[in-house]
């Protein structure tokens, strides 16, 4: 039946996402290799100097961006999937389907959520931490997932506004906690890019 959530499309999806994760990973941490083995051999020779600032922006990248990657491709993820899953509700009382108005409301209600703590993130993660922040969003986006699987209509609309809230913290934590750390290390600012 056309628009019905399939768990096995899903879960065929799923698994072709992590693959590509998995293979971006061995990538890039091939590269970190290569790259390392590179430079320890221009430093061994002579041709270059040790340098510790760039090795602990090495170290800063490596520890900020899987995490932002990984926060990234489970915001990605949930606007088709959830798109479907809400599609293929029905209400508890009559037993219909939810109708494209139902779904878009619940869509629309994280949103509003987003916009109304989206003006306030920044400061909400300023003064209350920015590694808080970002484990505050990974919490959300795992709310707002595990919501999914409940039938009512009020937790699937609650988990939509926590994944607003989330959505609104991904766009002010990680690089608040990244551009925070690398001014605690004293890193030129350049490198920020």
């Amino acid at each position: 039946e056309q628009g019905v959530y399939m768990a096995a499309d899903l879960a065929a999806d799923l698994d072709k996402l992590l693959a590509a994760l998995g293979g971006a990973w061995l990538v890039l941490t091939l590269l970190r290799r290569a790259t390392a083995s590179r430079e320890a051999a221009a430093v061994a020779d002579g041709s270059a100097a040790p340098s510790d600032t760039a090795e602990a922006l090495r170290r800063l990248q490596w520890q900020y961006l899987p995490a932002w990657l990984l926060f990234k491709a489970a915001d990605w993820m949930q606007g088709p999937y959830f798109h479907e899953v809400y599609a293929s509700k029905r209400h508890v009382a009559t037993g219909e389907p939810f109708s494209d108005t139902d779904v878009s409301r619940l869509f629309l209600a994280g949103f509003v959520a987003a916009t109304l703590v989206g003006t306030a993130a920044g400061s909400l993660v300023d003064s209350r931490g920015r590694r808080a922040g970002c484990v505050l969003y990974a919490a959300a986006a795992g709310a707002a997932a595990a919501s999914v699987v409940c039938e009512r209509p009020e937790l699937l609309l609650a988990g939509r506004v926590v994944g607003g809230i989330g959505t609104s913290l991904l766009a002010a934590a990680p690089e608040a906690w990244l551009c925070a750390e690398h001014a605690r290390l004293l890193l030129p600012a350049a490198s920020l890019g």
